[in-house]
C-alpha cells in the first residue's frame, strides 16, 4: 500500500507542476488546446484525429485509415498521416464522456505527466545500482548491474521522502518532462512529439532485458516500443539507434569486466551473445505483433505508391542551430520575444535562426549533467555517448551557427579563386541515403532522446549532491526545500510561460449546419489542401477540426503523404486554380483571365457535382500572411464565380455562411474525356488527356479506375461509355466489373476495338449527390513489353539495337540513345548538324560531333570530312538546327543512305554508314524519327471518348 501511495503522490507532483509551468492552459481546459493561431493549426489536427478514429471506428464501423470526408470527393487515406493513435486510443473514452476539447487535453496532460513518471522509474532503476559510499572512488569492475537485485528499484521507491536515489529520480523526471523542447513542440502542436511518455518505460525494460534473466522485460519493452510507434513513427528509429547504443555499452562492459575476472581466476572471457538475440528477437516480434494493425498497412502503402521523401524535405530549415543550443526559447518569460512576432520572422526568413528554436539544452541541465558525468563516469559514459550522438543528429545534414551554414572562411577560398562558400557536413546527412531512415525529415525531432540522456545524466548528478550532505536528503523539512531548489535552478531557463493556446471553440453555425440531417458537402474559405511537403490555397486545419461538430463533407484538408494525383486533381480544376492563386498570387494578375472563364463556367456544375449546399467563409485570422492581406480579393472572387444567395444565412464571430443555388441536373449528362471539364468527374486510375484515332480520350491506367457524378431524383440511371480496350497480338478479352457506391452492379465483357457500351446503375446503389462509380478491370497491358519494336533503319536491313530518338527543330536538337534511365544524350546541341556515331551490335555511342554550317564552308567541310572517316556499317544519326543549317551544305548524306541532294531543314536521319541512297530513314520539316520499343510504360486497360448518364 505505502509503494502505490508513494507513486501515486510522484504523479499527482508531476500533474500539479505541469498545471502551473503551462499556465493559462488549466483555466481553459474545456475551450483551449495548445498551439499557435498564427502558426499551421497543426494541434487541430491532432484533435481532430482523436473524433476521426472515435467515429470511423464506432459510428461508420470502419477502419480509421481511410475518410472520404477530407479531399472530397477524392477522400485520402490516413496510413502514413501523423495520426497519433495512442492519444486517439487514450482520447477514446474520455470523448465518449466529455467534449473532444477535453480528451485531446487530458491525453496532453498525460503525456507531460507519464514523461516525468517514466523518467523517474528509469533513473531509480539506474541510481539503485550506484553505491552512495563510492561515489568519488573507483567502482570496482566487478560490481555489475546485474549483480543487484532486479526488483531493488521498486523498493528503493517505495515512498517519496527524504532519500537521495528518489529526490534524483523526481528531479530527473520533471527536467524530462518539462524540457523547453516539449513546451515548443506544444506551443506548435506537434502533439505526436509531445507524446514520449513511454519512451523512458521502454528504455528501462531494454535495460532491464540486457541484465536480467527471462523474457517479461523483453516483451514489456515491446510493449511499450508498440505504445512509443503509435505516437509517432519516427521514433521507431530513435528507439532502434537507442537500443543499439546500450547493446554495445552492455557488451564493453561485460568484455571489461570478464577480461579482469580472467587475469585474476584465469577465466576465459566470453558473451551470451544467443541469450541477447533471443531477448531481442522476442523484442522485435513483440513490436511487430502488437503494432500490426498499422504497419502492415504503411508497407502495403509504400509498396503501391510512391511516397519516398522528395529531396531534403526542408531539413536543414528543421535543423538545430548550435547556437541555439545556448539560446533561451522565443517563450521565456523574461528572455524570450513576442511569440507570434517570432512565428512570423521564420516565415518571412528574419528570424535568428532557420526556424523556432526548438533545441535549447539549458544550462543549468548542462551544469548538473556535467557533474553527474564527472561524478559518476564509469555509469554515465553510456549516456554521455547517447547525448553526444542525439546532439548532433539534430543538427540536421549542414552545421548551421547563428542562422547560416555557408561560411566563407574569411575570404579563404576566394583568394584562391573559388566564389563558393563552405559548408560543413553532419552525421544525418548519411541516414538521407538509407531507406525508411530517409523518412524523417525533421532532424530536431532527435532533441527527444537528447533530452532523456540530459536528464538521466542530472539525475546523477543530483544524486552525488544530496549523497554528498546525507543529513540534507534524510530530513524532509531539508530535502524538500532543496529539491524545490534545485528544481528551480534547472528549470527556470526552460520556461515558456505562458503557454500559446487556441480556441477550441467551435462556431455556432456548425451546429445549426450538423443538425440538418440530410448529406451534403461544405466549400470553405480559405480553401486549401495541404500535405507535410507543400499546400494548394491556404489550408486552416482549424476548420477540418470543425468538421467533428457538423459531420459533412469538406473538399480542403490537411494530411502527411499523399500520392500525387490527390494534389493533381484539384490542381487541374479552373475553380480551384483560381482560389488557389488568389489566396496566395504568385503573378500579376493573379488569375489568368482564361481561368476565370472556365472556371466561371464550370462553377455551377462543381457545386451540383460535389453537392455543396452551403460556402463557409472565415474572417482571416490576424497576423497570418498572405492571407490577412488577400482574404477580400478571395471572398469577391467567391460572390462572382459561385451560384450564392446575395445575402448570408448566418454572420457572426467572423464567419458568413451563404446557400449554394445547385444548377439542375440535365437530363444527358454528358462527359467529354480528354477534355478539361471532365477532370473533376474522373478520379484515381486515369491518364493525362491525349489524342487516339482522331477523338480526346484518357486511359484508364490502373487496376481500377474511378468516376464522380451527380444523381438526384428517384429511379435507375443508365450509363453509357465509347470506349477501346487496348489491345494487342493474343491479347485476352477484357472485362469490365462495375462498382457504385461499393455495390457490384455487373462484369461485362467487351469487344477488342471502339464500342458502345451500357449498364443499368439500380436505383439501390445511387444516393443524393456525388456517387462514385468503379471500373475494375480483368487485366491489363504495358504497351512497351507487349507490342512489337521497329527496329529496321529504312531500307538498309540493318535494325537498331537500342532505342533512337531524334527530334530536330529550328531552335533545338536532340538525340536520344536508350531508355528511361538508361538513356543518354547524343547530341552537342550545337547550331547546324549534331552527329552521333553508334555501334551497331552494342548500341553503344561511339563519337558525337556538332558543326555549325550555317557559319561558314570550314564547318560544312569539318561534317563531310567526319562522315568520311566514319567506319562503314555504323549507324549515324543526324539532327539539325536552326533554320540556316544548310547554308553552307554543297553535299548532302548520300554514303549514310540518304536521299541525294542537300536536305530541307529542319532534318532527322537514322542511316547506316555505306549504306545504298535512299535507304536510310530520314524526314524534314517535322523531323521527329524513333526507333526501337515503344516507349509508353502505362498499364493500360482502355481508352474512353465519352460517357453519357441518362434516365
Amino acid at each position: 500500500m505505502k509503494q502505490h501511495k508513494a507513486h501515486g503522490t510522484v504523479i499527482i507532483l508531476y500533474i500539479v507542476i505541469t498545471l502551473i509551468l503551462t499556465f493559462p492552459w488549466v483555466i481553459n481546459f474545456t475551450t483551449a488546446i495548445p498551439g499557435s493561431d498564427t502558426w499551421a493549426y497543426d494541434e487541430s489536427t491532432f484533435v481532430w484525429n482523436i473524433w476521426r478514429f472515435k467515429h470511423n471506428m464506432l459510428n461508420l464501423h470502419q477502419s480509421p485509415l481511410h475518410t472520404t470526408d477530407i479531399f472530397f470527393p477524392l477522400g485520402i487515406d490516413l496510413v502514413l498521416y501523423t495520426y497519433n493513435f495512442l492519444n486517439a486510443l487514450l482520447g477514446m473514452p474520455i470523448l465518449l464522456l466529455g467534449g473532444l476539447p477535453l480528451a485531446s487535453n487530458v491525453t496532453i496532460l498525460f503525456a507531460y505527466v507519464m514523461s516525468g513518471y517514466g523518467m523517474y522509474l528509469l533513473l531509480c532503476y539506474l541510481l539503485s545500482h550506484t553505491r552512495p559510499d563510492r561515489l568519488l572512488s573507483q567502482t570496482r569492475p566487478d560490481r555489475l548491474l546485474s549483480q543487484t537485485r532486479p526488483d531493488r528499484f521498486l523498493k528503493t521507491c517505495q515512498v517519496f521522502s527524504a532519500n537521495p536515489i528518489r529526490l534524483a529520480a523526481f528531479i530527473g523526471g520533471a527536467v524530462y518532462a518539462f524540457s523547453a523542447s516539449r513546451a515548443i513542440f506544444s506551443a506548435l502542436g506537434h502533439y505526436d512529439i509531445v507524446s514520449t511518455e513511454f519512451i523512458p518505460f521502454f528504455t528501462l525494460f531494454f535495460l532491464k532485458s540486457l541484465h536480467e534473466p527471462g523474457l517479461k522485460n523483453p516483451i514489456l519493452a515491446g510493449v511499450f516500443a508498440t505504445l512509443s510507434l503509435l505516437a509517432e513513427m519516427i521514433f521507431g528509429v530513435f528507439l532502434l539507434f537507442l537500443g543499439l547504443i546500450l547493446i554495445s555499452a552492455r557488451m564493453m562492459q561485460n568484455r571489461q569486466s570478464l577480461e579482469q575476472k580472467s587475469l585474476r581466476f584465469h577465466v576465459k572471457a566470453s558473451f551470451d551473445i544467443p541469450n541477447l538475440f533471443a531477448k531481442m528477437i522476442v523484442l522485435t516480434l513483440t513490436t511487430m505483433i502488437l503494432w500490426s494493425p498499422v504497419m502492415v498497412p504503411i508497407l502495403q502503402a509504400f509498396r503501391q505508391g510512391n511516397f519516398d521523401l522528395a529531396g531534403w524535405g526542408e531539413s536543414i530549415k528543421l535543423s538545430a542551430d548550435v547556437v541555439g543550443w545556448f539560446t533561451s526559447t522565443a517563450l521565456h518569460p523574461l528572455w524570450g520575444s513576442d511569440w507570434v512576432t517570432r512565428l512570423r520572422q521564420v516565415q518571412e526568413g528574419t528570424a535568428p535562426f532557420s526556424d523556432v528554436n526548438t533545441v535549447f539544452l539549458g544550462y543549468g541541465i548542462l551544469l548538473m549533467a556535467f557533474i553527474g558525468m564527472i561524478t559518476f563516469w564509469r555509469h554515465a559514459k553510456t549516456w554521455v555517448i547517447v547525448a553526444i550522438i542525439f546532439a548532433i543528429f539534430t543538427l540536421g545534414p549542414l552545421l548551421q551557427i547563428n542562422g547560416t551554414y555557408l561560411f566563407p572562411m574569411d575570404n579563404l577560398l576566394h583568394e584562391q579563386g573559388i566564389s563558393q562558400d563552405v559548408t560543413f557536413p553532419m552525421p544525418f546527412m548519411l541516414l538521407h541515403y538509407i531507406p525508411i531512415f530517409r523518412a524523417n525529415r525533421v532532424p530536431i525531432r532527435f532533441a527527444v532522446v537528447l533530452s532523456l540522456a540530459l536528464a538521466v545524466l542530472v539525475g546523477y548528478g543530483v544524486y552525488w549532491l544530496f549523497s554528498r550532505k546525507p543529513d540534507m536528503a534524510s530530513k524532509p523539512i531539508m530535502s524538500i526545500p532543496m529539491t524545490t531548489l534545485l528544481m528551480f535552478i534547472l528549470l527556470f531557463d526552460q520556461l515558456a510561460l505562458p503557454l500559446p493556446l487556441t480556441s477550441a471553440i467551435v462556431p455556432d453555425v456548425y451546429y445549426q449546419i450538423g443538425a440538418e440531417p440530410e448529406d451534403f458537402t461544405l466549400l470553405q474559405l480559405p480553401l486549401g489542401w495541404r500535405n507535410s511537403f507543400g499546400v494548394f490555397g491556404v489550408e486552416r486545419t482549424q476548420i477540418q477540426y470543425y468538421q467533428h461538430i457538423h459531420q459533412k463533407p469538406m473538399l480542403g484538408g490537411n494530411i502527411s503523404r499523399s500520392p500525387d494525383f490527390k494534389f493533381d486533381y484539384y490542381r487541374n480544376i479552373p475553380l480551384f486554380q483560381a482560389f488557389a492563386q488568389t489566396e496566395l498570387p504568385t503573378h500579376d494578375p493573379p488569375v489568368t483571365s482564361d481561368t476565370l472563364i472556365k472556371a466561371q463556367t464550370q462553377a455551377g456544375d462543381l457545386m451540383t457535382l460535389y453537392n455543396i449546399k452551403y460556402v463557409v467563409i472565415h474572417a482571416p485570422i490576424p497576423h497570418r500572411k498572405p492571407y490577412e492581406d488577400n482574404f477580400f480579393h478571395t471572398r469577391q472572387l467567391a460572390y462572382d464565380l459561385l451560384p450564392l444567395n446575395s445575402e448570408p444565412i448566418y454572420m457572426a464571430n467572423g464567419v458568413a455562411v451563404y446557400q449554394v443555388h445547385q444548377p439542375p441536373i440535365p437530363d444527358v449528362l454528358r462527359i467529354d474525356f480528354g477534355d478539361w471539364t471532365s477532370d473533376p468527374y474522373r478520379g484515381q486510375g486515369w491518364s493525362q488527356s491525349e489524342f487516339m484515332d482522331g477523338a480526346s480520350v484518357n486511359w484508364a491506367i490502373d487496376s481500377q479506375a474511378k468516376l464522380f457524378f451527380p444523381y438526384e431524383g428517384d429511379g435507375d440511371r443508365n450509363v453509357t461509355f465509347h470506349l477501346k480496350p487496348f489491345t494487342y497480338p493474343n491479347a485476352p478479352p477484357q472485362e469490365i466489373h462495375l462498382q457504385l457506391n461499393g455495390m457490384s452492379i455487373g462484369k461485362y465483357p467487351l469487344q477488342p476495338d471502339w464500342q458502345i457500351f451500357r449498364a443499368t446503375m439500380p436505383v439501390s446503389a445511387l444516393h443524393k449527390g456525388t456517387n462514385r462509380l468503379v471500373m475494375q478491370f480483368k487485366h491489363q497491358a504495358i504497351p512497351r513489353q507487349v507490342l512489337s519494336a521497329q527496329t529496321e533503319i529504312g531500307t538498309t536491313g540493318v535494325s537498331v539495337p537500342v532505342d533512337i530518338e531524334v527530334n530536330s527543330h529550328a531552335d533545338f536538337a536532340y538525340i536520344t540513345i536508350g531508355f528511361a534511365t538508361d538513356a543518354i544524350d547524343g547530341s552537342t546541341h550545337r547550331r547546324g548538324f549534331n552527329v552521333a556515331v553508334i555501334n551497331p551490335t552494342t548500341g553503344m555511342l561511339h563519337d558525337k560531333r556538332g558543326f555549325d554550317t550555317a557559319t561558314n564552308h570550314f564547318e560544312a567541310e569539318a561534317l563531310t570530312e567526319f562522315i568520311a572517316q566514319i567506319p562503314h556499317g555504323m549507324i549515324v544519326v543526324i539532327s539539325s538546327k536552326s533554320n540556316e543549317a544548310n547554308a553552307f551544305i554543297e553535299h548532302g548524306f548520300e554514303s549514310l543512305g540518304s536521299s541525294a541532294g542537300i536536305p530541307n531543314v529542319p532534318y532527322s536521319l537514322i542511316g547506316v554508314k555505306g549504306a545504298d541512297v535512299g535507304t536510310a530513314h530520314e524526314v524534314s520539316g517535322e523531323a521527329y524519327i524513333r526507333l526501337g520499343h515503344v516507349p509508353d510504360v502505362r498499364p493500360l486497360a482502355l481508352a474512353v471518348d465519352w460517357m453519357e448518364i441518362t434516365d
